[in-house]
This record gives structure tokens, sequence and C-alpha cells, in this order.
């Protein structure tokens, strides 16, 4: 039973990527010069659900382009100890009305168990399309992301879908972003909930 618990524990971790983590942005661009950073958490149910934290930086580079940079901790459901690690970097493109972006990042994640089964590094790249809007409230913007999600590893090669909702409430201070979202991979899915927080921008 403990050998096929450990081949199972395996098998889910050499699978895993970054699916379905929260997107904590929108369309619209970072002002020039500006930067924001939002943090917060996120736990999702299903194949290779985790639960973690998550950090979401931002960069105005240009009117229409941000450098957006991802890192999670998180662990896996699953009983045996574990921790997974993830971190992407990439281009930000926006549209001139800021309602429609394409995002291209890149990175890797690191997963390991605390009893000796260590599935070492995924490649990932997850280019993402968004689309946002706003309705009567201007401090509320709504936001449909789409993102596929080539993985590969040691073990393989794996392709994901994701598909998710966000929404951006803005005070005076701070902002808060929640987001759902869900993912396929193959005949299996799972669904992820997040809140983050941000301080307005950095200067």
């Amino acid at each position: 039973m403990n050998r096929l618990l450990i081949i199972l524990t395996c098998a889910l971790i050499a699978c895993s990527c970054t699916v379905a983590l929260p997107e904590f942005q929108t369309a619209a661009s970072t002002p020039i010069g500006q930067q924001k950073l939002a943090v917060g958490g996120f736990s999702g149910r299903g194949l290779n659900a985790s639960t973690g934290g998550i950090a979401v930086y931002n960069k105005g580079l240009t009117d229409q382009l941000d450098l957006v940079s991802t890192t999670a901790v998180s662990r896996l459901n699953i009983e045996q100890d574990n921790i997974r690690l993830a971190t992407l970097i990439g281009p930000k493109w926006s549209s001139a009305d800021q309602k429609w972006a394409f995002s291209v990042p890149v990175g890797f994640e690191y997963s390991e168990t605390f009893n000796d089964i260590d599935a070492g590094y995924t490649f990932l790249l997850t280019p993402t399309l968004y689309k946002s809007w706003n309705f009567k409230n201007p401090n509320i913007t709504y936001t449909f992301f789409a993102r596929s999600e080539a993985a590969k590893n040691f073990r393989g090669r794996w392709f994901s879908l994701i598909g998710g909702y966000g929404q951006r409430y803005e005070t005076e201070k701070l902002t808060h972003f929640i987001s759902v979202s869900g993912s396929t991979n193959g005949p299996f899915y799972g669904v992820y909930f997040g809140y983050g927080i941000s301080i307005k921008p950095l200067r």
C-alpha cells in the first residue's frame, strides 16, 4: 500500500505545473515607469490541485508594454509533505484601448516531496489572452482570461488549457483582486480560487 502511495505521489508531482494559478491583473498596461505588486493566496480542487501564496509584479515599459513576473509557493493537496515553487516572467502587450492584452510568460516549476521523491524542474510556456471591461462603476474592472500551458520535464511533455474570470476593485489606497479559474489536462479537471491585494502603484 505504501509503495502504491509513493508511485501515485510521484505521478502527481511529475504531471504537476502551474495549472490555473490566479490572475491578479487586467488587460490594461501599467503607466510607464510605474510598478505594481499584488500578493495573495489561492487554493484548488481536482487533480494536481494545490494551496499556497502568490506574488504578481508588473512594471510599465511603454504605453502598451509591461514586464510581468509571477512567483508562487504552494503544496499539492495530498497527504505526503511536499512543496512546489514556480516562477514566470515575460512581456504583456495591451491594445491601444486597453481592453485586450496578450502575454507570453516563460519560466519553471520545481516540485519536491520530503520522502526522497523529487520530480525536479518543469519548464513552462504560458501564453495568455485577456479581455477587460467596465460597467457603470469605474472602480471595478472585469476580466476574462484564457491561457494555454505547455510544460516539459525529464518525464515528458504536457499541455493544458486554462480559462478564468477575475475582478479588480479599487479603493482609495488598496486594490483587491478575486480570481476563479478552471483547467483541463486530458480527461482531468481542476478549479482554483484566489484573492489578492495590492497597495497603490509603487513609485
